[in-house]
Order: C-alpha cells, then sequence, then structure tokens
C-alpha cells in the first residue's frame, strides 16, 4: 500500500507500517500542509524603506499620533481665529481642530473632543476658550486643552466673546445664552428659542446678541430685551457680523451683501459703509470685517461669466474700495474653491486674518497677505499647470508599493469624470508628481490607463465601452494575473490579453485576485468567485462589500454596509460568515481594507472610522479626523488613510 491511499491523518501510522504493508520508499512526498504567511517583525518593517521628505513622529503637525500629509498644515475646515499681539493666533474648526500659529511656526494642538469647534475668544494667551458643537466648551490654560461642562442640554454653540477673564458670553442654538464670571458658567434667560448667532459684548450691562428671525437683543446678566436695529435693516433680520471698536460698534445687516452700520451714542450713526459691488455677476460675500470707519475688508467671488469664476479682496480706506491681490490668484480664478476662505479677522491694523475651507489661512502683515498653508498637498501636483482637477469632497482612493517606498492617491469618485489617472508621492522628491491622461476630444477621461497600487497600468487592447478609469477597480498578484474592472464588467489579463471575464451581474464594487485560479469579485448583495473554470456566486443577503483585501486564499476579508450599518465578512476557505463587532456601533459603512498579514488588518469608513484586526478582535482606533475614509494602505513600518476633500493622514511608528 502506498501512502497516498490513506487518509492524510493517518499519514504518520502508514509510515511506521510501510514496510510490512509493501508501500515503497521512494514514493512522492506528501505535499506539506499549508500555512498561512508569517507577519513581517519588527525588524523587518524597520528595515523597509519610507517616502522622502514626510515629517517625523513629533513634530507639530502631529496631534495624537497622526500627522497630515496633505494639507498642511492641516485640511479640516477653520471657522474662528483669535490672535494676539506677541504670541500668535489660534483657529478652530472641524473635528475639534486647533491650530496655533507663532513665528511662522504650525502646532496642531491636542483636545478632548471630535466634536466642530464654531467660536474662539482669548483674555491672555494662558486664558483661552473654545466653544463648538453639542454645548462643547474648551479652555486652554497656556499649557493644554481640557473640556468645561456647559450648563443645561447639549446643544451646538456658535459664537463667544469678552471683555476680561470673569466676563464671557456664549450664544447658541435653542435661544442658548451662557456668561462665564471668572468663576463658573451659568445660564442666561434669552426669552426666546431661536438660535443665537452673534454674542457682542462692551460691558457686563451692554451686551448684544443676534437671534434667528427676532433680531438684536440687548442683554444683561438677568435677561433680554429687544434692541431696534436700524430701519434700513427692518426690524427682525438678525445681524451678520458685530464688532466692538472702543466705545462703539458696528453691526452688519444682510447677506448679499452685507451692510455695516455704526452704533454709537446710543443711537445708529454715520451713513452705512456700502460693500464694494463686485466685478462681475452672482457676487458672494463670504468675508467682511470691519477696524472702523476707515478700515473695513470684504472677500467677494462670484461669476465673471458662466464658466469664469473669481475671488477678489477688497479694503475700504474711508472713502474707496481698493482691490488687493491674493496670493496664488491663479489657483482662485480656475479652482476657486481650493483656497477658498469665509470668514476674516484680526487684532490690529497690520494682523488680519482670512480662514476657512479645508484649512485656508492668509494673513495680512501690514502690507501684503500671505498664504500660511503650505503648497505641499495632493492638489499641488496639479496646479496651476491642471485647473481641471476638481477640488471638490471626492473619494481619494490610497494605495502603495510593496516596499512602502512610493504611495499612490487616486482621485476616484463615480460621479466625477476625471483625466487624472493618479498622484504619487515620489520616494526620491519627496513631493507629489500628477500623472495625468488627456482625455480624447470630446470625452472626459481615457480608457486606455487606470491606477494601480504600483503604477499607473497600461490596459492596452481593451475595445469601445471597456473601463474607464475614474470609476476602476484594478488589482494583481502578478504581471500575468491583472483584474480590473467597472460597475459592469471583469476583465482579466494573463500577460498576453485581455479577455471579459464576468459581466450580466449587476452592479459590481471589489476585486481582488490571489492567483489565475483564486479570484473574488464583490457585487450587490453577493460575492463572486473564480477557480480557473467557473464562477462560483456566494450570497450575503443585505450585504454589499465596497472593498476586499486576503492575507490568503483561507483568510479573505469583505467591508462594507448591511443595510444602514457598517458590516464585516470574513472568507476561512470554505465559507463566507458575517462577523459582528462592537466596533462597528455608529459606522454608516467601510469603504477600505488592508492589511500586512493575518493578524494585522485595518478598515476604513465613514466619520473617519478606522479599525484594527489582531488575529482575534476588531476594535476601534483613535484618528483625530470625523472626515469620511477612502482609502487605507500600510506604507513601509507606517499607516496611511485618505479621505474626501484630498485629505492624506499618516500614523509614524515609534522609531525603536
Amino acid at each position: 500500500m502506498s501512502r497516498h491511499c490513506l487518509p492524510r491523518a493517518a499519514l504518520a501510522l502508514a509510515f511506521l507500517l510501510s514496510w510490512t504493508n509493501g508501500c515503497k520508499r521512494d514514493d512522492p512526498p506528501v505535499p506539506p500542509i499549508e500555512t498561512a504567511p508569517v507577519c513581517p517583525t519588527a525588524e523587518e518593517l524597520d528595515a523597509l524603506p519610507l517616502p522622502a521628505s514626510v515629517p517625523t513622529t513629533g513634530t507639530s503637525l502631529c496631534r495624537d499620533g497622526w500627522c497630515w500629509v496633505s494639507h498642511e498644515p492641516q485640511g479640516h475646515d477653520i471657522h474662528a481665529v483669535w490672535s494676539h499681539p506677541t504670541e500668535g493666533a489660534w483657529m478652530v474648526g472641524q473635528a475639534g481642530t486647533v491650530l496655533h500659529w507663532k513665528q511662522d511656526h504650525w502646532t496642531w494642538q491636542s483636545t478632548p473632543t471630535s466634536r466642530t469647534l464654531r467660536g474662539v475668544w482669548g483674555s491672555s494667551p494662558a486664558d483661552i476658550w473654545a466653544v463648538g458643537d453639542a454645548g462643547t466648551i474648551l479652555h486652554f490654560d497656556g499649557t493644554g486643552w481640557t473640556a468645561v461642562p456647559a450648563p443645561g442640554s447639549a446643544v451646538d454653540l456658535r459664537s463667544i466673546e469678552g471683555v476680561s477673564s470673569s466676563e464671557v458670553w456664549v450664544s447658541g442654538k435653542e435661544g442658548r445664552l451662557l456668561r462665564w464670571d471668572g468663576s463658573a458658567w451659568a445660564l442666561v434667560p434669552s426669552g426666546t428659542s431661536a438660535e443665537l448667532k452673534e454674542v457682542s459684548i462692551l460691558s457686563a450691562g451692554d451686551v448684544w446678541v443676534s437671534a434667528q428671525g427676532v433680531g438684536l437683543l440687548s442683554c444683561t446678566p438677568t435677561g433680554c430685551v429687544a434692541q431696534a436695529g436700524p430701519s434700513a435693516a427692518g426690524a427682525t433680520e438678525a445681524p451678520r457680523d458685530m464688532w466692538e471698536r472702543g466705545s462703539e460698534r458696528w453691526v452688519t445687516f444682510g447677506h448679499n451683501p452685507p451692510v455695516p452700520y455704526l452704533w454709537k451714542d446710543g443711537a445708529w450713526g454715520q451713513a452705512p459703509i456700502e460693500p464694494p459691488p463686485g466685478p462681475g455677476v452672482l457676487n458672494t460675500y463670504s468675508g467682511l470685517w470691519i477696524g472702523g470707519a476707515d478700515d473695513a475688508w470684504a472677500l467677494v467671488s462670484g461669476q465673471s461669466s458662466p464658466s469664469i469664476g473669481y475671488k477678489r479682496l477688497y479694503h475700504w480706506d474711508g472713502g474707496t474700495w481698493t482691490n488687493l491681490d491674493l496670493p496664488y490668484a491663479h489657483l482662485l480664478e480656475s479652482n476657486a474653491t481650493l483656497w477658498a476662505v469665509e470668514t476674516i479677522g484680526g487684532s490690529g491694523p497690520s494682523d488680519r486674518w482670512a480662514i476657512g475651507y479645508r484649512g485656508a489661512v492668509m494673513r495680512w502683515d501690514g502690507s501684503t497677505w500671505r498664504s500660511l498653508r503650505q503648497l505641499r498637498s495632493f492638489h499641488t501636483a496639479y496646479s496651476p499647470n491642471v485647473p481641471t482637477v476638481p477640488a471638490g469632497i471626492y473619494p481619494l482612493g490610497l494605495s502603495a508599493s510593496p516596499d512602502g517606498a512610493r504611495v499612490w492617491a487616486n482621485p476616484s469618485a463615480g460621479q466625477y469624470h476625471l483625466s487624472v489617472a493618479a498622484s504619487t508621492w515620489a520616494s526620491s522628491e519627496g513631493e507629489w508628481h500628477a500623472h495625468l491622461i488627456q482625455p480624447p476630444h470630446g470625452r472626459f477621461s481615457n480608457r486606455e490607463f487606470t491606477a494601480s497600487g504600483t503604477g499607473v497600468q497600461p490596459l492596452q487592447g481593451l475595445l469601445a465601452g471597456d473601463p474607464e478609469p475614474w470609476r476602476t477597480r484594478i488589482h494583481a498578484s502578478a504581471g500575468d494575473n491583472v483584474w480590473t474592472m467597472d460597475q459592469q464588467r471583469v476583465w482579466a489579463w494573463d500577460g498576453q490579453a485581455w479577455r471579459i471575464a464576468l459581466e450580466g451581474q449587476g452592479e459590481l464594487f471589489a476585486v481582488w485576485t490571489h492567483g489565475s485560479k483564486d479570484t473574488w469579485v464583490a457585487g450587490a448583495e453577493k460575492l463572486l468567485h473564480w477557480d480557473g473554470e467557473n464562477w462560483q456566486e456566494h450570497p450575503t443577503p443585505g450585504f454589499t462589500a465596497s472593498a476586499l483585501w486576503g492575507a490568503w486564499r483561507r483568510d479573505l476579508w469583505a467591508v462594507g454596509r448591511k443595510g444602514s450599518t457598517a458590516a464585516l465578512f470574513h472568507w476561512d476557505g470554505e465559507e463566507w460568515s458575517e462577523v459582528s463587532s462592537d466596533a462597528l456601533q455608529g459606522i454608516g459603512s467601510l469603504e477600505a481594507v488592508t492589511g500586512r498579514c493575518g493578524s494585522e488588518v485595518y478598515a476604513a469608513g465613514s466619520g473617519g472610522a478606522l479599525l484594527h484586526w489582531d488575529g482575534a478582535t476588531w476594535s476601534r482606533m483613535t484618528l483625530p479626523t470625523t472626515m469620511n475614509l477612502y482609502g487605507v494602505a500600510t506604507v513601509g513600518k507606517e499607516l496611511w488613510v485618505s479621505g474626501g476633500q484630498g485629505a492624506i493622514l499618516r500614523q509614524p511608528r515609534p522609531a525603536r
């Protein structure tokens, strides 16, 4: 009897009895039992290269173990700024973001919240308050930020203003009005349930608040009464902004355009400052700041023609509005939202700030405006020479070469037709480089290329109607085993030619291959497997995968959505099973998955969700952003994630 005549479990016994049973010693050896790939050691990871010129651990561009790669210093929206003559400026915004700028140096400060912050004010650099959504109140004592409980229910807080360390007021939704007396926060009855927007304070007994749909309120610590506005503004129109200048107040009414009025000596004073008219049509006044009767700033954007937009900054000197050139005006002309700013503020004649979308920051030093947001970002590879790259909130995919030396970012939104295949972080220069695909005449995309984890790959040989790169997924295990797909079909490359491998299965979302006889495709509520000869369907009722990743053929993960919540499915070589985890709570969907081995897997999704699998349990990782994530990649020994708005962050591993 030969060895292969026996079951594998009896192999050892067969060997011992082989002589008495006539089994020959030169029988073919039994193939070894398959085992999972071994995870890389810490030493092996440390030996991998990293893309050049990436900030190191401990840099001021890092917070809670994560650093921004694109944009710099960070990419969250900024909503408010407070500046000090010698100690710089503090800016607050999305996802609990607090930035400190001093002497051309940025610090991304750690905060105990991920809530959006909408107002900031300080009596000194060691006494700064920030307020935001869900009743968030933070205090900075010069060394760190701490959370301070707000009285009442958790409603969104919108504005904060003070005159001293013991006289600070906050306004918010549902008529919420708070006062700090130096020792505690207390509720002030506003007399309305309307949203309170702006607060302006000259003293404890002279506080004005704007109420949506109500108008102006005049408040003291005991309550509020109606305050008449200028007759031209209307009795119930809430002012947009208010500024205190000594014993005077400037108040703007209206939005398009806003008109500033002066309150002085208990009455509305001189004629209002008429805003600049704007050079085109559909003008939008997104920023206004009043320093006095002879010092005002206005940011105006609009359309000079149906296809050409503009953004201009004007200064008022008491008699004339003057248009001032903005930094990188050519970018603004072609891609207005990239450098869009929402608010203008400042603490003195030579200290003006313009802040807004995706971390846009500009500063006036008394003679010129200067952009303080660094240009090393994903968009930089395309601007100003390629104005067609959209600045919208498109999903940004992410992948890396196996050695971690090169990173690829791919703008892959389904609704956008892009002429861009991918952008790469080059290992030699440490900058983003564009890889452009010029579309044929009259078309928005070129079908001859798409982006993979290791580069821009030619898809030569495909026919008319084949996949377009802006919605294509691609995966390969070798040069002669490449699979690509769009939303309806799958193609396979064997090193010689392309063939249509799958169609007629409805909408398709992801592809993953381990070899020519082991490929998976994710479809609507099903997973499809190719064994080299046939496709087999594995139904997953209610679950649709958006991404696939596997350590080997008996260890594959599918991430996506089941109903209205995120879900995880796992393949063990025999069947797919849903994996439940408390880490999935509160996540709408998972959009990307990657790993290094079976016990180190990462999944990313909506609301800044990032999960880690250690071989036994999924756990939630802390990430200082609430942006939706669409990409995750292991880059050498690091972990990188990407999301909407061209955002990319990295988690450096500590140096050993």
